[in-house]
């Protein structure tokens, strides 16, 4: 009895004392650390990374601890080997702890900056195209840290393997305690590397917090199924709106557009319209609601523009973050339900409003209040804007609309004008500046704040247009890049995906010539609608690929949000949602013509649609058709020759 007890005493303090657990414990230090910095430092935008870090950040932590258990499981097969063998073997998993910490540092910085994983893709783009100089700068400036860890992190384990591990007497253990160490660790990757397959808080976050080496083996899986052309492929473009017989199945060639541009340019400024767009950071659609006289307590300006003009109380982005809203916008077309295509795709053939705005004679300026760097954003500027700017001390609302006015009132006189003014107080954390109020204690609080802070830098806009000789011919535009979920959406995350509602709707409002006043539109649009829009208006006809069309029109169609693999198709009043490899999220919600959510709570109040009985499986296939057949035309470069 005594040699037994002595004899499992024995094992275990072997088993406790092997070198693999001290390699563990450096490894796990490292990526801990590597994942504080991530979850619990501000993020360049100036809010946290996520609205529940401390969850998130452990939710990220069980994703890494299988990479973490995979490594120290080789590290302690290697301490059976003798000799120089021993050395290789540990040498060699010293360079591949090494790369594993430096890609996880790489991930956590571009999604920090980019809103994206490491990818091949996105390795593939950067190597022959340019990515902002500011941005590259930031990306590793910000990540120093992470990769100064990491690098010490390898001096330590060769260290350790160098000076502990060359002598034999350090790992005499029996090679049956080492299987045993090898089986407990592969034990562990094997629940935590499926742990979003069973721990809702880890399912639900699954696309942000997986590891790398997750994130390469599924783009890789995705290059095998995407191989080819979609079997469905016609259907899929049908849905869609497109001409699958069509090269380009989105072109619409306009074959004389050189002498209808030279044409209107010789228009007097008189006949030519001026365009301002007003692209509001995640402002929400319900609580940018008009018919809610609550919302207009709080934002007299826009309420006083929506009567002004025509609105679209159900405006929805093509995706989010704000890179997704700047695509649907400018670019006209759907987002890709992989990929990021401002960041992922920048070698993809597309022609945005801008630039056949510039093509006709429009003078086009950008300003921001946001990092322009932050999403790559700079190069696109630089593409499609004469003049961009961002000033680090122009950061707030109010500050930027007086800049407005003074660009505006200093603008070329000769040339109509396209204008995008871009805000930032209505992005998360949604602080106000300190001289105009104390930031509440909770996020729809300080929403709130926000909102009503912009609305005074509208106004200050407003002002400065009604006063120009322009304001006859000048078409004001409003709208949301994007929405964002309260705290009672994201907890249905897994129930509504990650295109729902929350994320994607927002608002629209037009005001100009030729546009009816006091007019609420309640068919669902989308912002693909907005370039076809602005050219319908100016009776300007120019090759484009943009998918959407005329928002004024009679007819209704397709309104589609895609988000990491899910998918929301509305017409009319029925929004239907489908999710790739998972038949039974499947399901359709019925959106009301007049708010039916909890409107005595406008900034927290909206979860979701109504959930309704209605079977939708051949609609479903359709749209999955839809979302194969549109990664194959973005993927093979067909939105224009």
């Amino acid at each position: 009895m005594v040699t037994n007890t002595g004899s499992i005493k024995g094992f275990i303090k072997k088993f406790q004392a092997h070198p693999a657990w001290h390699f563990f414990l450096i490894v796990f230090i490292a990526r801990t650390v590597q994942l504080g910095q991530l979850y619990f430092f501000k993020t360049p935008s100036g809010g946290a990374f996520v609205e529940r870090a401390a969850l998130g950040f452990f939710c990220a932590l069980i994703a890494d601890f299988a990479a973490i258990a995979i490594l120290t499981s080789i590290f302690a097969l290697s301490t059976l080997a003798k000799g120089r063998l021993r050395t290789v073997f540990c040498s060699a998993t010293a360079v591949i702890t090494w790369v594993y910490l430096a890609a996880c540092a790489s991930n956590d910085q571009i999604l920090r900056w980019m809103g994206q994983h490491l990818t091949f893709s996105f390795l593939s783009t950067y190597s022959v195209s340019r990515m902002d100089s500011t941005l590259a700068f930031n990306v590793i400036y910000d990540g120093l840290f992470s990769f100064g860890l990491t690098a010490v992190i390898l001096l330590l384990v060769l260290f350790f393997f160098f000076r502990v591990l060359k002598k034999e007497k350090s790992v005499d253990v029996p090679k049956i305690t080492t299987a045993g160490i090898a089986t407990v660790l592969i034990a562990i990757a094997c629940v935590c590397g499926n742990a979003h397959n069973f721990f809702k808080p880890c399912h639900i976050r699954w696309q942000l917090i997986q590891p790398p080496y997750i994130t390469l083996a599924d783009e890789l899986e995705y290059i095998r199924e995407h191989s080819q052309k979609p079997e469905n492929f016609d259907t899929g473009i049908a849905l869609l709106g497109g001409n699958a017989q069509k090269d380009f199945p989105f072109f619409h060639a306009v074959s004389n557009e050189d002498s209808l541009a030279e044409a209107f340019k010789q228009k007097p400024m008189a006949e030519k319209k001026d365009v301002i767009l007003l692209s509001l950071e995640s402002f929400r659609g319900w609580a940018g609601d008009f018919r809610i006289g609550k919302n207009c307590e709080r934002m007299p300006n826009l309420c006083r523009l929506s009567k002004a003009g025509t609105t679209f109380p159900y405006t929805y982005s093509v995706g989010y973050p704000s890179t997704e809203g700047m695509l649907g916008l400018q670019l006209g077309i759907w987002s890709h339900p992989n990929k990021v295509f401002l960041t992922s795709l920048m070698n993809t053939r597309s022609r945005a409003l801008p630039e056949i705005l510039g093509k006709f004679g429009y003078h086009r300026i950008v300003i921001t209040a946001a990092e322009p760097s932050f999403d790559n954003f700079t190069p696109w500027f630089e593409k499609w804007f004469d003049r961009s700017e961002y000033n680090s001390k122009i950061n707030t609302d109010i500050p930027l609309a007086e800049r407005f006015k003074e660009i505006y009132t200093n603008r070329p006189d000769d040339k109509p004008l396209y204008f995008e003014w871009i805000n930032f107080v209505t992005h998360t954390p949604f602080n106000v500046p300190s001289s105009y109020a104390e930031p509440a204690a909770t996020s729809d609080e300080r929403y709130a704040q926000a909102t009503a802070y912009l609305d005074s830098a509208i106004g200050i806009i407003l002002d400065a247009i009604e006063k120009s000789p322009r304001s006859n011919e000048t078409i004001i535009v409003v709208t949301g890049d994007h929405s964002i979920a309260g705290a009672k959406s994201q907890e249905k995350l897994s129930e509504l995906g990650e295109a729902n509602s929350a994320y994607t709707w927002t608002s629209f409002i037009w005001k100009g010539p030729g546009i009816a006043d006091s007019l609420s539109i309640i068919k669902p649009v989308s912002h693909v609608d907005y370039a076809p829009t602005i050219l319908h208006l100016l009776g300007i006809e120019a090759s484009n690929h943009f998918v959407g069309h005329n928002i004024f029109s009679e007819e209704t169609h397709n309104v589609i949000s895609f988000r990491h693999k899910d998918a929301i198709l509305r017409n009319d009043s029925i929004a239907e949602f489908v999710k790739v490899g998972s038949p039974s999220f499947t399901h359709a919600r019925i959106q009301s013509k007049t708010p039916d959510w909890d409107t005595t709570d406008v900034i927290g109040g909206f979860i979701a649609e109504k959930k309704i009985d209605r079977n939708i499986d051949l609609q479903s296939k359709a749209l999955l058709d839809a979302m194969d057949s549109w990664v194959w035309v973005l993927d093979k470069n067909l939105l224009m020759p």
